[in-house]
């Protein structure tokens, strides 16, 4: 609008300014007076019954340039450059003002085309005269944050401060905001000079247009679109579709990045790992209530509520740590405390290693079994007793002879230990009921006769009853490549390359470098296809 008045009050003061020289010329005056302001005055007045027309048309013409050249200053007093002073800082610059002014820009064919150009499309636009494409954008407390560059201050960042809480949103919103609207959401656009380190930050509380819309998509995230163009001098616009995050979590490959460090993370990790603490169907809601983390120490503390379908109510407490893998749950640290008891006739679910009520341990008296007899636990969760005291809760996997395999929650995913069973004490299974394992090695006495001397057949009698105490003819060729690199292929799982560590009558043991550790994997002499000498 300021630029139209501009255009039409220049165009009417060389209009008139040329009829009035025409005017003078016909009737004999000098029109050179014409071309300087105020000298014709007087030649006007003179001659105002010829001249009075192309005369005020020309005030008018001066009076619509001097109108549209005022608004031009006010719609674009927010975008004068701070003072050298101001500017210099190392610190964050904030400019803004209380009723900012929109720009033809906004209104503009340009900007219509520029927001079609992008819809559809994942969001991008033009920030402060740089390109911009989306790499994260979040919903939190209120505040809707889109951000380009991976650091700890963006590149180029915007935000809008709507107001709405994700939790909220359980379908489809729109926001819907014209130039012309008073009081609209506060928007700050940021960007940082060349050679700074600090962004500068641009404050909008009106003149711009947006359009926002959200829905719920996933836990944690929504989908969405947006529509937003701003009142600077640079045009800077936004248009297109992502997909916003509720929380701080980072992504890496479109996987959690257990190494960031921030409560988001812990509360995550903490919450997989009791998710697949109970049966399918069991759990209702876990709500992470309180998340402590220690960076000096790469610890934590996660407490979190969890709702069962049974109508119980627990609090765990679950300790965390870092290492080479992020973040993860340090195994046997859970603790539980009962809020609610379940609903009255609702099935009750046990955890293990829990202490069971006094009416359920009446009932499961302990048992003892034999090592191997272990194997009737198979696929289901327990508890080991070590004889070192500790105590180890996982999924049991396979039991040999001699050592059983465990399956172990690390961070959001598994991580498969064996054990021999020299270190096992007991183990607790899910139903609270405590087995104790025999180590006794039972032998039976087998007695030989021995034949009368002459008999016949006493040299086949006596080839019957001889027990050859030889072991398998490979170990003696495993053990000649002890302390070098191999290959070991068994009847399950991959093959696997590693120092060869030990060799026993009945296994071996390799160990498999893993990140900046090893890894010790125990193969029983049945189960081995090959074993060679890596090359």
């Amino acid at each position: 609008m300021a630029e139209l008045l501009i255009i039409i009050g220049v165009s009417t003061i060389i209009v008139t300014t040329l009829g009035l020289m025409n005017e003078a010329s016909h009737r004999g005056h000098s029109a050179l007076f014409f071309m300087i302001p105020l000298a014709s005055l007087g030649q006007v007045q003179q001659g105002w019954e010829h001249y009075r027309w192309w005369a005020l048309a020309r005030v008018a013409g001066v009076l619509t340039a001097a109108v549209g050249t005022a608004l031009f200053i006010m719609s674009h007093a927010s975008e004068v450059p701070p003072a050298a002073g101001v500017s210099g800082q190392s610190g964050q610059v904030q400019r803004g003002e209380s009723m900012a002014t929109t720009t033809s820009f906004v209104t503009s064919e340009e900007a219509a085309l520029a927001v079609v150009k992008g819809q559809g499309k994942a969001l991008s636009g033009r920030i402060h005269g740089r390109e911009f494409r989306y790499d994260r954008v979040a919903l939190i407390d209120g505040v809707l944050t889109a951000s380009q560059g991976e650091g700890f201050l963006p590149e180029l960042e915007v935000r809008a401060l709507i107001g709405w809480k994700p939790e909220e949103i359980t379908e489809r919103k729109n926001f819907l905001v014209t130039p012309s609207e008073a009081n609209p959401p506060v928007v700050h656009v940021s960007w940082k000079p060349e050679g700074k380190d600090y962004p500068e930050t641009q404050i909008f509380k009106g003149g711009y247009r947006m359009e926002l819309a959200l829905a719920p998509l996933d836990a944690g995230q929504l989908s969405g679109s947006l529509v937003l163009v701003v009142p600077d001098s640079f045009k800077s616009y936004l248009s297109g579709d992502f997909t916003a995050y509720t929380n701080h979590l980072r992504y890496l490959n479109g996987s959690v990045d257990l190494h960031f460090d921030h409560e988001d993370t812990l509360a995550y990790v903490a919450r997989q790992y009791l998710l697949t603490q109970f049966p399918e169907g069991a759990l209702e809601t876990v709500t992470p209530r309180q998340v402590v983390l220690r960076r000096a120490e790469s610890s934590g503390q996660v407490t979190a509520r969890v709702v069962l379908t049974n109508g119980a109510e627990e609090e765990r407490s679950v300790r965390l740590e870092k290492s080479d893998v992020g973040w993860s749950v340090e195994p046997g640290s859970m603790a539980s405390r009962l809020i609610k008891e379940a609903d009255q006739g609702s099935m009750s679910y046990t955890t293990p290693g829990q202490q069971q009520p006094l009416e359920a341990s009446a009932q499961l008296e302990p048992i003892s079994m034999s090592f191997p007899e272990l194997v009737t636990f198979v696929d289901r969760a327990v508890v080991l007793e070590m004889t070192s005291g500790r105590k180890i809760d996982g999924v049991l996997r396979k039991v040999s002879v001699n050592r059983l395999w465990i399956e172990i929650n690390v961070g959001s995913g598994v991580v498969e230990r064996s054990f021999p069973k020299d270190e096992l004490q007991s183990l607790v299974l899910g139903s609270g009921q405590k087995v104790n394992v025999d180590k006794g090695d039972t032998q039976t006495e087998t007695t030989v006769a021995v034949p009368e001397v002459g008999s016949a057949d006493s040299t086949t009698r006596a080839g019957s009853t001889h027990f050859s105490d030889t072991d398998d003819p490979r170990v003696e060729k495993f053990r000649g490549l002890l302390g070098q690199s191999v290959t070991v292929t068994a009847d399950e799982g991959p093959a696997r390359t590693g120092l060869l560590q030990s060799v026993e009558s009945d296994h071996i043991t390799l160990s498999v470098p893993v990140g900046a550790g090893n890894m010790e994997y125990f193969y029983d002499m049945n189960s081995i296809r090959s074993l060679e000498a890596a090359r």
